[in-house]
């Protein structure tokens, strides 16, 4: 029999066995060595091939090119390591207390699952739809940002697209952007990939510093501000009434455009809803980005952003320059959640759970010992109740070194946190953590919050 050339196909069972006289159980069992032993090679679909010697197969790529094409900082951002807390999927074994996306038991699934099937009936679901968004989608988003409906809503795949969205069209490379600190990490990533300089105003209880906005655009030039007016993201701070007012008031004493991140509107832990920003704005300062992902479940990426005037019109633009709309079936199954008689008493539930979660949480904290839960100047708050946001506390830990050994200390001991240097544009004590109340089930909570108590102690008696 003929050995062939490598790269060659090798006969089939059948030639194999009236070639060489054997069994098939003989081919089999032949076949089977030579590949295990590397002489030969089973593709699935398309055969077994004699192997290409080591020596003659190609060079590894060499994509050392590509970071002189990319530029000398290409490989030097560590935007990916910010998010990687909240972004990715933990580890098996791992409890996730990063992540401020309620777990499976806190999701809607029987509702979700009957606008699915609904919408899957609707006629034109799976062609076009406008670049804006389907109108029924948009027209709800606007009634609840603004019940005159002044603002232009403008259907995106999700917050963090939306922030990504306002800030390459509203700013220029270069420009300072006023935040808050600490505020929301991904906000810090999409600001500084378009090329912006994060400026930090501080924040207490009451949330933003408005005292301190005239000074920061004196000293930087600023005309844009990042806020999260309710439930603030990480400290979990509301804007006071009367701060709220000043601030519409001095956006349009310095020409200002807010930002306004509505994050989590539908999950205030009381059930009131505070107006956003936008509805007490006259003259369309405010830009509202609202979210469905947290209210409904992660896999439901929308959000929009609505704006009025030149501002509408510019954002709308560079959306069309990127991508042509969102998938007409997720936009309707998401109109049929928020639509439907079914939704208001989810909302109560999730409520109702979270708050139940947030106490336990403190709870647990608390027996470990050397923490305070604080606001964002840094001030001791006695109780979770004195901070409303409903998905996380915002913890300062003592006697520890940078806070990244936390988060590496943590996650040796099998569980997931934020923690709190790239949650502050400026200068970080490093001391802080959030931890969620959301992610996780009761239980993995309570094992969790014990395995962050080890991790403090090996910080803290120096063993690693």
């Amino acid at each position: 029999m003929a050995i062939g050339r490598p790269g060659d196909r090798l006969p089939s069972v059948r030639q194999l066995m009236a070639e060489l006289g054997v069994s098939p159980a003989t081919v089999r069992h032949a076949v089977s060595d030579l590949v295990r032993t590397g002489r030969v090679e089973a593709i699935s679909g398309s055969g077994t091939f004699i192997a290409i010697p080591q020596e003659r197969l190609p060079p590894r790529s060499d994509t050392s090119w590509q970071t002189l094409a990319l530029g000398a900082d290409a490989l030097e951002h560590h935007e990916a390591r910010i998010l990687e807390p909240i972004r990715s999927l933990v580890p098996a074994g791992v409890i996730d207390l990063a992540s401020g996306y309620p777990d499976e038991s806190l999701q809607p699934q029987s509702l979700i699952a009957s606008a699915v099937r609904e919408s899957v009936r609707r006629p034109g679901v799976f062609g076009r739809v406008a670049s804006e968004g389907s109108e029924p989608l948009r027209h709800w988003f606007e009634e609840n940002i603004d019940p005159e409906r002044q603002h232009r809503a403008l259907i995106m795949p999700g917050g963090q697209a939306a922030l990504a969205l306002v800030f390459r069209a509203l700013c220029l490379p270069g420009d300072a952007v006023m935040v808050e600190s600490p505020t929301y990490a991904g906000a810090l990533v999409a600001i500084r990939a378009a090329g912006l300089v994060p400026v930090p105003v501080p924040t207490d209880s009451d949330g933003l510093r408005v005292d301190q906005i005239g000074a920061a655009v004196a000293a930087n030039g600023c005309r844009v501000l990042y806020i999260q007016p309710r439930f603030h993201n990480p400290t979990g701070a509301s804007l006071s009434a009367e701060r709220r007012t000043q601030l519409i008031g001095l956006a349009e004493e310095h020409g200002l455009i807010i930002v306004e991140d509505d994050w989590i509107a539908d999950l205030a832990l009381d059930g009131k809803y505070v107006g956003p920003l936008a509805s007490i704005d006259p003259h369309g300062h405010v830009v509202h980005i609202r979210s469905l992902t947290k209210s409904i479940a992660p896999g439901i990426r929308v959000a929009a952003i609505a704006a009025v005037g030149a501002l509408a019109t510019r954002l709308y633009q560079v959306r069309s320059a990127e991508d042509f709309f969102v998938s007409p079936l997720l936009q309707e199954t998401a109109l049929r959640v928020v639509t439907s008689p079914r939704w208001p008493g989810h909302l109560r539930r999730l409520r109702v759970a979270l708050q139940q979660r947030k106490s336990q949480l403190w709870e647990q904290v608390q027996r470990l010992g050397g923490t305070q839960m604080v606001s964002g100047d840094g001030q001791a708050i006695p109780s979770p109740l004195h901070s409303v946001s409903p998905l996380h506390l915002w913890l300062r830990v003592e006697g520890l070194g940078p806070d990244n050994d936390l988060r590496s200390a943590a996650l040796r001991q099998g569980v997931s946190v934020v923690t709190g240097s790239d949650w502050l544009p400026g200068s970080s004590s490093g001391k802080h953590v959030r931890l969620s109340n959301a992610a996780a089930t009761k239980d993995e909570m309570a094992e969790g919050v014990d395995r962050f108590g080890r991790a403090l102690q090996e910080l803290r008696t120096g063993r690693a």
